[in-house]
């Protein structure tokens, strides 16, 4: 191989839903030889490292403990692309995630424990909840701002940040009427 291939930002995107949170993850990166770049353009080869990237990923969420409104569950990587930025230099690996959850009426809470430490780069962290809902509080590592009259919760942690092990996120969000669908 020969490349390194160096992490330099990182965001995550929780959209609430009535029983589902959607999580995507987008890793930015460099990489100096353009050797990775070049092994990518393989379309075979790509599919394998976005196959091995999710089992990757999916191996991490599964060292984590997530607990929604005292129930444990588990976030489940459904897929992984591998995205070129520009050039051959910089990419990224997007995972499209889930996790189930059984809701409730009322304020719902989210926790995460994971093991801490302390941020190696830059990253945000979005948590959005769908009209009529809201974000009510984030409590873990970062900066915390809410927009959007609270349906959005924008969370920015700075590398060398400590990252406690340990994240929870409260959210309301309505149960979908039929009249709210058209």
């Amino acid at each position: 191989m020969g490349e390194e291939i160096i992490p330099v930002y990182g965001e995550g995107f929780f959209h609430v839903t009535w029983g589902t949170i959607y999580y995507t993850i987008v890793f930015d990166y460099v990489e100096e030889t353009g050797g990775f770049w070049r092994r990518m353009r393989d379309p075979r080869e790509r599919r394998r490292e976005e196959e091995a990237a999710a089992r990757n990923m999916q191996s991490l969420m599964d060292e984590e403990r997530v607990i929604v409104n005292g129930l444990e569950t588990r976030t489940i990587v459904d897929y992984a692309r591998l995205e070129f930025r520009g050039d051959r230099y910089r990419h990224s690996i997007v995972f499209h995630c889930r996790i189930p959850y059984k809701p409730i009426d009322g304020v719902n809470v989210y926790e995460n424990y994971y093991e801490a430490d302390r941020a190696p780069y830059d990253y945000t962290v979005y948590w959005v909840a769908p009209p009529g809902g809201r974000i009510v509080s984030v409590e873990g590592a970062g900066r915390v701002e809410y927009r959007a009259g609270g349906r959005i919760a924008v969370i920015s942690v700075r590398r060398g940040d400590r990252v406690p092990g340990y994240e929870s996120v409260e959210f309301q969000v309505r149960k979908p009427s039929v009249e709210s669908l058209f």
